[in-house]
């Protein structure tokens, strides 16, 4: 998938959304509540005019775009739970330009949830229907529930961070220690 520079982002974003919600544990602990500071920290990924922000309204698709991501690599199933969320935000491409930044496309109203959540469900749609779909992986570390996207050129990353790989690191090596 060749993809600009918005599309990673929104990617980057879809993903670190349905994490915020969605994934218990996180890292090695248990997740925090989802609050108005990590729905801003993830929209942030892809944004610089982040609206306000109600955390209810963010959540339901949220979880969804968690769900379809940890079906992975059943794409059937993924695809079926993405497409629902595309029709109930009822996700309309539409080029928008804001202060003389170029024209990028976007698929909802950028102020709304339902705007941000049809971007998102976007984002993840066209990587389900993309050769690269392989890349979105589960983290393999034990106690995180993370979903990632591996960015590695060889295709092998298998933590979400680098605490989750130090974390399993070190396990490994008091398992064999003793």
């Amino acid at each position: 998938m060749e993809a600009t520079d918005h599309l990673k982002a929104s990617l980057s974003a879809a993903i670190a959304l349905a994490n915020t919600f969605g994934a218990d544990p996180r890292q090695g602990r248990p997740a925090a509540a989802p609050d108005a500071e990590a729905v801003r920290a993830a929209l942030r990924l892809t944004t610089n005019r982040v609206p306000e922000i109600d955390v209810a309204s963010y959540e339901s698709g949220a979880k969804i775009l968690y769900d379809a991501l940890r079906r992975l690599p059943d794409v059937d199933g993924a695809v079926d739970l993405v497409n629902g969320l595309l029709r109930e935000t009822k996700a309309a491409p539409q080029l928008v330009r804001r202060d003389g930044a170029p024209w990028h496309l976007h698929f909802g109203s950028p102020d709304e949830a339902a705007g941000w959540l049809a971007e998102l469900a976007t984002a993840v749609a066209m990587l389900l229907g993309s050769d690269e779909v392989e890349r979105l992986r589960r983290c393999e570390a034990t106690r995180c529930e993370d979903v990632f996207l591996d960015s590695t050129r060889n295709r092998t990353q298998r933590f979400c961070s680098t605490a989750c790989q130090n974390r399993t690191k070190v396990a490994a090596h008091r398992a064999r220690v003793s």
